[in-house]
């Protein structure tokens, strides 16, 4: 019996619409002699940037996507890549099924699914599940991200500004968050 890849050990494929809206986000789809290529907003270096970014901005916006399958159009992220950024991937995973409440659990519950179920050979389908959770997530985000960074946006400068303003209206949201009851609602 072969064992199975751990998590962010193997190459990752996303399709369709978040296929083409990731290589849109990220740099390594474009020239860079061509600096307003409608190709590419070159918000990002890195297709497992975008990844990254995507998981934070899913959870962060509840938002989550199924894998779409209505066009062709395919991005892969390279096992070589998540293996650089494997602790990175692995902690935002945790945080995201730490975070997601869409079963209801109990803050036991959650600690297991996010900590445990990957260390126990017993759990790889609950940890399949799990990953293909994080990844809704992921596609979600990447809708967000591809909202609030193109829409609009036609120029390098356009871009720029956009992403100016998103991030210190993101900064904004966050700074008005009351932790401490958000920490009392989640292990409530």
């Amino acid at each position: 019996m072969s064992k199975q890849p751990g998590l962010f050990e193997a190459d990752y494929t996303i399709n369709g619409t978040h296929a083409t809206k990731l290589k849109f986000l990220a740099k390594k789809n474009s020239r860079d002699d061509e600096p307003d290529n409608p190709k590419s907003a070159k918000i990002f270096e890195r297709y497992i940037d975008v990844y990254m970014n995507a998981a934070v901005w899913g959870i962060y916006y509840c938002r989550r996507a199924k894998n779409d399958t209505t066009s062709a159009d395919r991005a892969r992220i390279y096992a070589d890549a998540f293996i650089r950024e494997r602790e990175n991937c692995k902690f935002l995973y945790r945080l995201v099924i730490l975070l997601d409440d869409s079963k209801k659990l109990t803050q036991d519950e959650r600690v297991d699914r996010a900590f445990r179920f990957d260390a126990d050979s017993d759990k790889a389908d609950e940890v399949k599940k799990n990953f293909e959770l994080f990844n809704d997530y992921v596609r979600g985000g990447i809708d967000i991200m591809y909202e609030k960074f193109t829409d609009g946006c036609h120029t390098r400068d356009d871009y720029l500004e956009r992403i100016f303003k998103v991030m210190t209206d993101f900064q904004a949201e966050l700074d008005g968050i009351d932790y401490d009851a958000e920490l009392a609602r989640l292990s409530g």
